[in-house]
Protein backbone atom coordinates (compact mmCIF):
# COMPACT_ATOMS: atom_id res chain seq x y z
CA UNK A 1 0.00 0.00 0.00
CA UNK A 2 3.01 2.36 0.70
CA UNK A 3 4.13 1.74 -2.35
CA UNK A 4 0.84 2.55 -4.50
CA UNK A 5 0.53 5.47 -1.90
CA UNK A 6 4.30 7.10 -2.97
CA UNK A 7 3.75 6.28 -6.54
CA UNK A 8 -0.02 8.04 -6.31
CA UNK A 9 1.75 11.02 -4.85
CA UNK A 10 4.97 11.25 -7.54
CA UNK A 11 2.34 11.85 -9.97
CA UNK A 12 0.86 14.91 -8.16
CA UNK A 13 1.71 18.36 -9.97
CA UNK A 14 4.33 20.57 -7.68
CA UNK A 15 2.86 22.07 -4.49
CA UNK A 16 0.87 25.25 -4.78
CA UNK A 17 0.43 27.02 -1.57
CA UNK A 18 -2.56 28.22 -2.40
CA UNK A 19 -3.89 24.87 -3.35
CA UNK A 20 -6.09 22.93 -0.49
CA UNK A 21 -3.52 21.09 1.97
CA UNK A 22 -0.92 23.96 1.03
CA UNK A 23 2.27 21.89 0.55
CA UNK A 24 1.25 18.05 1.09
CA UNK A 25 0.33 16.27 -2.01
CA UNK A 26 -3.13 15.25 -1.75
CA UNK A 27 -4.56 11.97 -3.06
CA UNK A 28 -8.44 11.77 -4.05
CA UNK A 29 -8.94 8.36 -3.23
CA UNK A 30 -11.77 6.30 -0.68
CA UNK A 31 -10.38 3.53 1.15
CA UNK A 32 -12.51 0.60 -1.22
CA UNK A 33 -10.73 2.45 -4.07
CA UNK A 34 -7.65 2.42 -2.85
CA UNK A 35 -7.84 -1.71 -1.41
CA UNK A 36 -9.10 -2.49 -4.82
CA UNK A 37 -5.80 -0.55 -6.69
CA UNK A 38 -3.49 -2.51 -4.11
CA UNK A 39 -5.44 -6.44 -4.15
CA UNK A 40 -6.72 -6.09 0.06
CA UNK A 41 -10.08 -5.74 1.39
CA UNK A 42 -11.56 -2.01 2.46
CA UNK A 43 -10.75 -3.52 6.08
CA UNK A 44 -7.58 -4.47 5.89
CA UNK A 45 -6.83 -1.09 4.02
CA UNK A 46 -8.51 0.84 6.50
CA UNK A 47 -6.05 -0.36 9.13
CA UNK A 48 -2.85 0.01 7.27
CA UNK A 49 -3.96 3.61 6.37
CA UNK A 50 -4.46 4.53 9.77
CA UNK A 51 -1.48 3.09 11.13
CA UNK A 52 0.30 5.50 8.59
CA UNK A 53 -1.76 8.11 10.37
CA UNK A 54 -0.81 7.53 13.42
CA UNK A 55 2.63 7.16 12.27
CA UNK A 56 2.22 11.15 10.96
CA UNK A 57 2.84 9.86 7.51
CA UNK A 58 -0.57 11.05 6.05
CA UNK A 59 -3.52 12.82 7.15
CA UNK A 60 -7.09 10.96 6.01
CA UNK A 61 -10.39 12.90 5.63
CA UNK A 62 -13.11 11.71 3.71
CA UNK A 63 -12.55 10.91 0.12
CA UNK A 64 -8.81 12.20 0.68
CA UNK A 65 -5.87 11.17 2.09
CA UNK A 66 -3.19 13.90 2.40
CA UNK A 67 0.52 13.19 2.52
CA UNK A 68 2.49 14.54 5.00
CA UNK A 69 5.78 12.91 5.32
CA UNK A 70 6.75 11.71 1.21
CA UNK A 71 10.30 10.55 2.46
CA UNK A 72 9.14 8.44 5.10
CA UNK A 73 6.44 6.78 2.95
CA UNK A 74 8.68 5.88 0.41
CA UNK A 75 11.14 4.48 3.10
CA UNK A 76 7.96 2.61 4.54
CA UNK A 77 7.34 1.11 0.87
CA UNK A 78 10.71 -0.23 0.45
Amino acid sequence: MATTLATLTAAQPPSNPLRPGGRHPQIALTHERLAALVGTSRETCTKVLRDYADHGLIRLARGRITVLDPARLKDEAG
